[in-house]
Order: structure tokens, then C-alpha cells, then sequence
């Protein structure tokens, strides 16, 4: 079924679940996992004043660059065929969604696998989604694993009875 399976990681525990979920499923189906980190430079869209961030992208890089060794060791511990790919692109501006959904149709992804925060209200306004704006426009199927930290889970309210 699966073939080849795109997972895209950072560095949240939601990402690490959501390659925890791809590596499964590629290990269910014998499938190539195709791991993914798109450098986020959103924060350029807002003004600082006066800053010098030449220091700051090899820094953003090497970050990437060794999130993306740890999950390609995890893939090997699982006898995975894999390739680790880093989208390093100042153009990205925040968008990340978009550059996923790019790389899913360029590398022939037949399912993307991501994290989700599950936020909801104004921390989903003001912060926006990755995930739910890759699961509306990617052209394949999106596999959203939810984020079930101690920390979110504290945020969930309680039913009343």
C-alpha cells in the first residue's frame, strides 16, 4: 500500500511521536521513510529593530542538521531504508506548510506523517497550523499525530459529569 512515506520533524514532542508513528508504519509496509526539516525563519517577518542574524542560520543549521541524524538513526535501528532532507531556504518566511506539501510532490510521497500541537482558540489563531493547512492542501493523505505531553494534556479541559 505505503511505499514511501514522508514524516516531517522538529523539535517538539509531537514531531518526535509523529516519527515514532512514521517509522512504524514504514516498518508495517516496508516502505522508504523520507524524513523532512524545513528550517523555520518566520521570525524574519516581524521588525526587531537593529540585529545582526548572520551567526543565527549556521546555528539554525546545525540544530537541523542534527535533528535530522538522531531521527536517521532511528530509522536505521528499525532496518528502515531512509534519506534525510533540510529545507534551508530564507524564502520560507514561516511557511512551512507549503514547503512540506512541495517536497511530499517532488520526492513522490504516497502519505505525509506530521505532529500537531491540537491547539485550539486564540493560540491557534495567533500561532496558525502547520499541520492543518498541510492536511487541506497536500494531495496526498496526512497522518496528524497529536501531541500527548504531560504539559498539553495539563492543558486539556476536564469533562464534567
Amino acid at each position: 500500500m505505503h511505499q514511501h512515506i514522508l514524516v516531517a520533524v522538529d523539535d517538539s514532542h509531537c514531531a518526535r511521536r509523529a516519527l515514532n508513528e512514521a517509522v512504524g508504519l514504514a516498518s508495517a509496509f516496508h516502505a522508504k521513510l523520507e524524513i523532512l526539516h524545513v528550517i523555520d525563519y518566520s521570525f524574519l517577518q516581524y521588525d526587531f529593530g537593529y540585529g545582526d542574524f548572520t551567526e543565527l542560520r549556521p546555528q539554525l543549521t546545525a540544530a537541523g542538521e542534527s535533528l535530522l541524524k538522531e531521527a536517521g538513526e532511528i530509522a536505521a535501528a528499525a532496518g528502515l531504508e531512509h534519506h534525510e532532507t533540510l529545507i534551508d531556504d530564507l524564502a520560507t518566511m514561516g511557511n512551512i506548510a507549503d514547503r512540506v506539501n512541495g517536497y511530499a510532490r517532488t520526492c513522490s510521497a504516497d502519505i505525509v506523517v506530521i505532529g500537531t500541537h491540537g491547539r485550539h482558540g486564540l493560540k491557534r489563531m495567533l500561532l496558525g497550523s502547520v499541520a492543518e493547512s498541510l492536511a487541506r492542501d497536500c494531495p496526498v493523505p496526512v497522518v496528524l499525530v497529536r501531541d500527548d505531553s504531560p504539559a498539553r494534556t495539563a492543558e486539556r479541559p476536564v469533562a464534567q459529569k
